[in-house]
């Protein structure tokens, strides 16, 4: 956006006096005076201004008390009309947390819960019935779940995408040599949870990991990308 002058304000401002100076505001004038406002482009402190000294231009014209009283009046009227201004951007919400600990469980139990539309869930593996248990009351209750994991990790003991995929919630997996060992979820596209943690009972209990719950809307947007890429990408799971 161009830097605002007084300079600005005073051409302007002599325009509106040129116009004032029959009491008529013409179609010609109209014309130049948006075409000129449009290159200015002033706002907030500047165009105020503006329009204060063009009801000063207009107060001078008249003489009694009634008169400039019904001026002042209109001007204070018609400042309720100005679009007010945005209101400034909300600082992104984070939590960090740390194992091993069990509020690192109830935290992502937190986070399953809260969503009401659409959760996608990329991680490595899923043994922790905690986890499970919310996962399925998410689906029952009408949220679209979406699960990426790792199929080397499927027929590991305690594993839980099994029961999982026979609830019905839609999951793929990559089956190359290669380890998808992402650990990240999205809920409503809104937030985002991510970090080292596996969810797993050992993570919970033994294990040095971490993870961050963000609304940062550009880190959302990213991960929310990076799950559609993959879906898209890794086979569905039918069950074996």
């Amino acid at each position: 956006m161009p830097q605002q002058s007084p300079a600005d304000t005073a051409s302007l401002l002599k325009l509106f006096r040129h116009s004032f100076a029959d009491n008529t505001l013409s179609v010609d004038e109209a014309r130049e005076l948006r075409a000129r406002l449009a290159d200015h482009q002033l706002r907030g402190a500047a165009l105020e201004d503006l329009r204060r000294q063009l009801f000063d231009v207009v107060r001078q014209r008249f003489n009694s008390l009634q008169d400039k009283a019904a001026i002042g009046w209109l001007e204070a009227a018609s400042a309720l009309l100005l679009s007010p201004p945005p209101p400034p951007p909300q600082a992104a919400q984070s939590e960090v947390y740390f194992s091993p600990k069990d509020d690192c469980v109830g935290a992502i139990q937190r986070f399953i819960g809260r969503a009401a539309q659409q959760l996608d869930v990329c991680v490595f593996t899923i043994s922790d019935d905690r986890i499970t248990d919310t996962l399925l009351a998410a689906h029952r209750r009408g949220v679209r779940v979406r699960l990426l994991t790792d199929n080397d990790k499927l027929h590991d003991q305690g594993s839980d995408i099994q029961q999982l995929h026979a609830a019905g919630i839609k999951i793929h997996i990559d089956r190359t040599d290669n380890h998808m060992h992402h650990k990240f979820a999205v809920a409503d596209e809104r937030t985002v949870l991510t970090g080292s943690y596996n969810w797993t009972r050992s993570a919970a209990k033994y294990n040095q990991e971490n993870f961050l719950i963000t609304d940062d809307p550009g880190l959302v947007q990213r991960y929310a990308q990076e799950f559609q890429r993959l879906w898209s990408s890794l086979a569905r799971f039918d069950g074996v």
